[in-house]
């Protein structure tokens, strides 16, 4: 269970690593499962895979979706009862899980420009919507510099769109406050789809790069977001799929599901600990921050200031 402090960082920040939250034989089956996906990917079998063009314009395989369809080791992770208990103290409100992918930075792959995920990369999006809405990232692999580990600028989650559209990609690496996050295998990052991020490409020769990604959300956030997979809700579909997914936790051995401060709620997970997050509490954080700041933080300011 987070800390008070934890929290506290995740909702400064836009992001929170946890180290070692998956551990044992729940991360070996996962890179096992994880490692026979990527080998369908890249002899381009199957279903569901996705591919970029590198720089010599040779397709390079790249994601995969769907994993919960594919192997019981991805279903039973997501009703890890340490990472939803997480999961619901940094929201606060009543959630479940939505959708999931594996994301792979092979040996040569390219870099991924600065972005915010949708919907902050449209310029109308003024402010961050009120309920916590981040992704969770569990690392397969060791990820740092030396094979193009996620770099993020904190603190600039709650304002919204934030320019990054056209800016030079070394220019946003150098930014004063950009920081790499750095993971070993199990650990667990959380980062709000507002935080700016990117990465730089994975050097030829170097470590792959495996993420199985999580979206877990609030009915309120779904709402709100504008998001284009159609409207997705809780209810006996869901409830029917977090059965299959304790099942297959039980039948691998991985103990029980959910844990004893998540209960089932009218509109999704609900976590009943003490130490938790406030409801639409990104709110009250934004109110905090002058309007003068949100603009400069907005413009991404401190990048002009850098250069003098």
């Amino acid at each position: 269970m987070l800390t008070q402090s934890q929290i506290d960082a995740f909702h400064r920040d836009g992001f929170l690593v946890m180290p070692g939250l998956i551990t044992g034989r729940e991360l070996k089956a996962l890179q096992d499962a994880a490692a026979r996906c990527v080998a369908e990917g890249i002899a381009r079998g199957g279903a569901d895979h996705l591919y970029h063009d590198d720089p010599t314009g040779t397709s390079v395989y790249c994601r995969s979706e769907r994993m919960w369809e594919r192997d019981p080791a991805f279903r039973a992770v997501t009703v890890n009862p340490a990472l939803v208990e997480n999961i619901g103290q940094c929201i606060g409100h009543d959630f479940f899980p939505w959708n999931d992918s594996l994301v792979v930075k092979n040996p040569g792959g390219a870099g991924i420009a600065w972005h915010q995920d949708p919907p902050y990369g449209d310029p109308a999006r003024r402010e961050t919507y009120v309920v916590p809405n981040f992704t969770t990232d569990i690392y397969l692999d060791e990820s740092d510099e030396d094979n193009g580990c996620v770099w993020a600028i904190p603190g600039h989650h709650l304002v919204g769109n934030v320019a990054l559209a056209g800016r030079d990609q070394d220019e946003l690496f150098a930014h004063p406050l950009a920081v790499p996050v750095r993971m070993k295998p199990g650990d667990v990052l959380f980062h709000a789809l507002s935080t700016p991020h990117g990465s730089r490409p994975n050097p030829a020769g170097q470590r792959m790069r495996r993420t199985f990604y999580i979206h877990y959300i609030s009915q309120e956030a779904h709402d709100q977001c504008g998001y284009h997979w159609g409207k997705l809700s809780w209810g006996d579909a869901k409830r029917a799929q977090l059965a299959r997914m304790a099942a297959d936790r039980a039948a691998l051995g991985f103990g029980p599901a959910l844990g004893p401060n998540i209960r089932e709620n009218e509109e999704g997970l609900r976590f009943t600990g003490a130490v938790t997050t406030p409801l639409r509490h990104w709110r009250s954080q934004l109110a905090r921050i002058p309007q003068a700041r949100r603009d400069e933080m907005k413009a991404l300011k401190a990048l002009a200031a850098a250069r003098g």
